[in-house]
């Protein structure tokens, strides 16, 4: 039976269901679905600049459960996209310039939420007050793009201020070499969009890992924390805007 995921990000039983940019390769899908994996695929955002118009980390965060908050121009086509979904229509409209991209751009990491807080939107500060998670306010606005979860305590970033206010707050971080990671039209992507959890102890990488300078540290991070690595396709890795896990098959 297909269940949502309660944590966001954190799968704790094998995917049957992620959220993908809708550019996404076909041999990334193919190789997602012979996994039985289903991709639901993202829309064109037609404010957002064409690196990042399709990126689900700019457009949707997941409270948990059935539970999202979306951009206003995403929330018909998510609502359409997953069943039974409960989406939370967010007022923030999102803008081409910064910082009027990133209100959505926020990433969950256990009991923390990570984000640019002045600039992200309201909808989803809230949820978090209510449910009683910390928010730890970041320069770096696009926080979920910059954060890889590996556990409820472990983060991969690129980032220094994030990977400071992961320590400050006890979590562990592993600090890796910034650039490396490939985004049509800019300078370099961001590890956290490139990844993301398909079961509690596998990394999907949108591509070949082995093309990161820091490939031995990231696998030795994730291995204390019983997380394997499985690369979905050959060649660079791309920035996709993160593979965000949603479905899962329920462990009797």
């Amino acid at each position: 039976m297909c269940k949502f995921i309660t944590v966001p990000n954190l799968p704790n039983k094998r995917l049957t269901g992620i959220i993908v940019d809708y550019r996404t390769d076909k041999e990334v899908i193919n190789t997602l679905n012979s996994m039985g994996i289903k991709c639901i695929l993202s829309c064109r955002v037609h404010s957002l600049y064409e690196s990042v118009c399709g990126h689900p980390d700019m457009m949707i965060h997941h409270l948990g459960g059935n539970r999202f908050i979306t951009a206003p121009e995403a929330y018909e086509h998510f609502k359409a996209a997953i069943p039974g979904a409960d989406i939370i229509k967010g007022s923030k409209p999102l803008k081409s310039a910064y910082p009027g991209d990133i209100c959505y751009n926020a990433a969950s990491v256990g009991k923390y939420l990570f984000c640019n807080a002045p600039c992200t939107a309201t909808e989803i500060l809230a949820e978090y007050q209510t449910l009683k998670r910390e928010i730890l306010s970041v320069k770096q606005g696009y926080a979920k793009c910059s954060i890889c979860v590996v556990s409820e305590n472990a983060i991969i970033t690129s980032d220094a201020g994030i990977y400071k206010k992961a320590v400050e707050n006890k979590i562990d971080a592993l600090k890796i070499t910034e650039g490396y990671i490939e985004l049509q039209g800019m300078s370099y992507g961001f590890i956290g969009g490139a990844t993301g959890l398909i079961a509690p102890d596998m990394l999907a990488v949108n591509g070949d890992l082995k093309t990161h300078p820091d490939y031995n540290n990231i696998v030795d991070f994730c291995k204390n924390y019983h997380v394997d690595i499985i690369s979905l396709k050959n060649g660079s890795i791309y920035d996709i805007g993160s593979i965000l896990p949603i479905f899962g098959i329920q462990v009797k």
